[in-house]
């Protein structure tokens, strides 16, 4: 089996959520250049990526991992740069920079 990601943007006020790979289709790229994450997505609806755009100041930005061994999935939240935050609409993309994260694994805060 291959690791497996799953993606999720939230409003970090009311919990809205703004894009969930779960329920919605749309390719997310994540690289790590000059320790800075910088994420672009694109196929996201034009009206999530909106919502993104304007609720930039107010984000949560979470990917959850999925190890190839079956291993507990790891949860990943990064801090978005508010200013960071664009939207594309000429060619549907949306991208966006966290300077940080924290990964949360399971088994550091569950005991047996």
């Amino acid at each position: 089996m291959a690791q497996q990601e799953m993606w999720l943007i939230k409003h970090a006020v009311t919990g809205r959520s703004f894009a969930d790979s779960r329920k919605q289709h749309f390719d997310c790229h994540l690289e790590l250049a000059d320790g800075v994450f910088c994420f672009t997505l694109q196929e996201l609806p034009r009206e999530a990526a909106e919502a993104i755009v304007r609720f930039s100041e107010e984000l949560n930005v979470f990917r959850f991992v999925t190890p190839a061994d079956g291993g507990p999935v790891v949860k990943h939240w990064y801090y978005v740069t508010p200013e960071s935050v664009q939207y594309h609409g000429q060619i549907g993309e949306l991208t966006f920079e966290a300077g940080s994260k924290i990964e949360y694994h399971p088994e550091d805060y569950w005991g047996d």
